[in-house]
């Protein structure tokens, strides 16, 4: 077909920005990362990504772009609320200055909405209509698709029970609350409760390594682990009905949560007889976010239903 349409997904994370360029049938013609370096404020992540939409257009025109953010943005306060490793972001008049700047309709939305996007359309859709979407990293999110449609809420910030409260007396939270979920098994999480209980500094990775190993600490972190991670997710499918748990983010990618998470999990829901709520790795990695951004974009073109 000629001329046909083009987008521009980006993925805004904490440590990097991703884009990607898609056509209207959903075909990736290009993609691009580098480092968000935050750090050195709005000014240089807003370049960083007009510079990443760039080399990913090239010569075509483009028609709409969408952008995966941490935490939720509120148009009529032109903010994001809720980025608390990447604060920021919460800068009023960040999506604005974006916009301005790319001269096209621009959409936003939660990056783990982003991820339910598109991991449901690569392995879900057609399957199953009622499907929960998980980021583990350095945070924990999630996005809810219910009847084949993105739950957003009556704001926008629907779905956030990665900061739902599971110990109301438990661990400190980057949010700045307590025994919220993120605050047991995000990367970080993890990784200071190994210093708990070992006196060892190890990340993520390396954690695995020494449960596999026989390290002591190292199989009781990941028993907690398990045990939160399914009753977690127990909850959430007893309260919604959900039919499918999909994982996604860096931590996503250590197999034990695949071999012990579901069995526990089976024990914890609750009433009606339920098929197996299978537990999905990822299938676009870590570039879900950045598809789902596109699929924005070409929602906002009508291409697209979610």
């Amino acid at each position: 077909m000629k001329n046909k349409k083009h987008v521009v997904g980006i993925d805004l994370g904490g440590t990097k920005v991703e884009a990607c360029l898609l056509d209207q049938d959903r075909n990736l013609l290009a993609r691009e990362r580098l480092p968000s370096r935050a750090e050195k404020g709005l000014d240089h992540v807003l370049d960083t990504i007009c510079r990443l939409v760039d080399k990913v257009v090239l010569d075509r025109t483009i028609e709409a772009v969408g952008i995966g953010t941490p935490g939720t943005y509120l148009p009529d306060d032109d903010r994001l609320y809720g980025s608390p490793h990447t604060p920021v972001y919460e800068e009023p008049g960040f999506i604005s200055r974006l916009r301005d700047r790319l001269s096209v309709p621009l959409s936003v939305e939660n990056d783990a909405n982003c991820l339910a996007i598109a991991e449901f359309f690569a392995s879900c859709k057609g399957k199953y209509s009622y499907v929960m979407a998980v980021i583990l990293g350095t945070g924990v999110g999630f996005g809810l698709i219910l009847d084949d449609k993105l739950y957003r809420g009556s704001r926008g910030a629907g779905g956030e029970i990665g900061h739902t409260t599971i110990a109301f007396d438990g661990r400190p939270c980057e949010c700045g609350r307590r025994g919220c979920v993120e605050s047991y098994l995000s990367g970080p999480s993890l990784s200071r409760r190994f210093f708990e209980l070992s006196g060892r500094h190890k990340d993520v990775e390396s954690l695995y390594d020494l449960y596999r190993d026989g390290d002591e600490p190292a199989e009781q972190l990941f028993d907690e682990s398990c045990r939160i991670m399914a009753e977690v997710f127990a909850s959430v499918i007893n309260a919604l009905d959900m039919e499918a748990v999909i994982l996604g983010g860096g931590v996503s990618n250590l197999p034990i949560w695949y071999e012990k998470v579901p069995p526990l999990m089976e024990r914890s829901l609750f009433g009606i007889p339920r098929p197996e709520v299978p537990l999905i790795k990822a299938r676009l990695g870590d570039s879900a976010g950045v598809f789902g951004a596109a699929y924005l974009a070409l929602r906002s073109l009508g291409l697209m239903d979610f």
